[in-house]
């Protein structure tokens, strides 16, 4: 439990400063590879972008990467209204994989919803026990690796 207190306070904490450096630079804002490391506008592209468009997305809007409310990430979103390659939301679209309450997507775990192979409560969808059962395995064999 103390983990995922410790990332929810970290992606609270970041969201918070960065959106009191957006908001308090006057100068003009560091740039890599064309695009500036922090924006704030629905306007303005960035790396790390609260709202808007951007490469990480954190807010509502489009990027590779989106955590907020609302949005779209190419690679990973989640929030209550979300698409992506990996999806986890209250109504997701999740190309490759979807943690949905009420998901579309090839491969996922819902509680209503449609796709391929979905573990779900209702879901118009082959049943996807056996391989959800077999990624969850791997997935827990990895994570277990990976926090000794």
């Amino acid at each position: 439990m103390w983990r995922v207190l410790v990332v929810v306070g970290s992606v609270l904490l970041t969201s918070i400063l960065l959106y009191v450096h957006a908001r308090a630079t006057t100068a003009a804002p560091t740039v890599i590879l064309g695009m500036p490391v922090t924006g704030s506008s629905s306007h303005q592209v960035a790396w790390i972008s609260l709202g808007g468009t951007g490469a990480v997305v954190i807010g509502g809007g489009v990027g590779l990467v989106e955590i907020g409310v609302y949005g779209v990430g190419l690679l990973f979103a989640t929030g209550q209204v979300c698409a992506g390659g990996v999806a986890i939301g209250q109504a997701a679209f999740g190309l490759c994989f979807v943690l949905a309450q009420l998901g579309l997507g090839l491969l996922g775990v819902v509680q209503g919803g449609a796709g391929g192979y979905m573990k779900a409560q209702g879901a118009l969808a082959a049943d996807g026990d056996r391989i959800v059962g077999a990624l969850d395995a791997w997935l827990g064999r990895v994570l277990r690796l990976s926090l000794r």
